[in-house]
Order: structure tokens, then C-alpha cells, then sequence
């Protein structure tokens, strides 16, 4: 079975749609000015109104010499300074670091703590199991990290919510 031909569909060229663009943005133009005239002046453009003068200024002799007054030069000194409480000193280097850790579950039995571990791991975390005892009984509990700042702390968090694991952050030794 024959193909039909496709038919060609005619082109135009860019400058010709350039120079109808700019020629309908000259007939608009001029049409504007042609119908913007106004009636009343007998076709004549309309004038633009002279702008409004400003009042002139006063005499020398009625103007008044406004004084400054200088006086906090005195009082900033013998001012007194209160001391704003409850902010934080800055972290000097010699001070021992935050560590952060993640806690990601906590099991009585140890195979279900190992469990967790294992999922953990596949998702590259460093992960660890302390053991407490609280109430009498042992708890597995499966730590991340240690972690340097928040930042990589929120990175993890992040990661562990992705794959439905719910974490929370401990800070200090776990």
C-alpha cells in the first residue's frame, strides 16, 4: 500500500513576522495619536497645564533658626547599662563538645533489638545496642550515631523517617 505524501506546511520567515509586529505597533501608535485629540481644541493636540509653582519662600527675617539640642552627648555617659540575663555564652573551643546520638527503639527481647540493628545498617547508619535495666527487667536499646552537630543529627532523623523508623534524639552520652 502506497504512502500519501505529508503535506508541507508553508513557513515564514522570522524577519517577515519581525517587520509585521513592528509595523502593527506603528499603526496602533498612530491611530492612538490621531484619536487622542481633543474635540473641544478643533483637532489641535491637547496642551499639557503648566505644573503648579511652589509657594515662594519666606522672608530671611521671618524664618527661624531651629535649634538642636545636643544633650544626649551628656547623658549617654553617665548612663547605666542593665545586663540582659538569660542568654547564652558563645562556645569557646576549649569547651567539651555535644555529642548527639538516636535512639531507635527499645526491646526487651535481643533478637528484635539485633533486627532493628540489621535494617539500620543496610541504610548505612552507624548503629549500636545498650542494654539498661529499668523496672527490673533488661531493655535493648538501639543507638545511632554519635553525631558532631544537630546537623547531621536532623540528616539521620530525616533519613529514618523516610523509611518508617521513629527516632529520638538523646544528646550526650547514650
Amino acid at each position: 500500500m502506497p504512502r500519501k505524501p505529508i503535506p508541507q506546511r508553508k513557513t515564514t520567515s522570522r524577519l517577515g513576522s519581525y517587520l509585521f509586529g513592528v509595523g502593527s505597533g506603528l499603526l496602533v501608535a498612530l491611530l492612538y495619536t490621531i484619536f487622542s485629540q481633543d474635540a473641544t481644541t478643533g483637532g489641535a493636540p491637547v496642551q499639557p497645564r503648566p505644573l503648579a509653582t511652589a509657594p515662594a519662600p519666606a522672608p530671611a527675617s521671618e524664618q527661624k533658626t531651629e535649634r538642636i539640642d545636643w544633650s544626649f552627648y551628656d547623658l549617654f555617659p553617665q548612663a547605666e547599662v542593665s545586663t540582659v540575663t538569660g542568654y547564652q555564652q558563645a562556645k569557646r573551643s576549649n569547651d567539651p563538645k555535644t555529642t548527639y546520638h538516636l535512639q531507635a527503639g527499645s526491646f526487651s527481647a535481643a533478637r528484635d533489638a539485633d533486627e532493628r540493628r540489621a535494617e539500620l545498617l543496610l541504610l548505612g547508619l552507624t548503629v549500636f545496642i545498650t542494654q539498661k535495666e529499668v523496672d527490673g527487667s533488661l531493655w535493648h536499646r538501639v543507638m545511632i550515631g554519635p553525631f558532631e552537630s544537630e546537623t547531621y543529627l536532623n540528616r539521620a532523623q530525616t533519613l529514618l523517617a523516610a523509611n518508617d523508623v521513629s527516632s529520638i534524639p538523646i544528646t550526650g552520652e547514650p
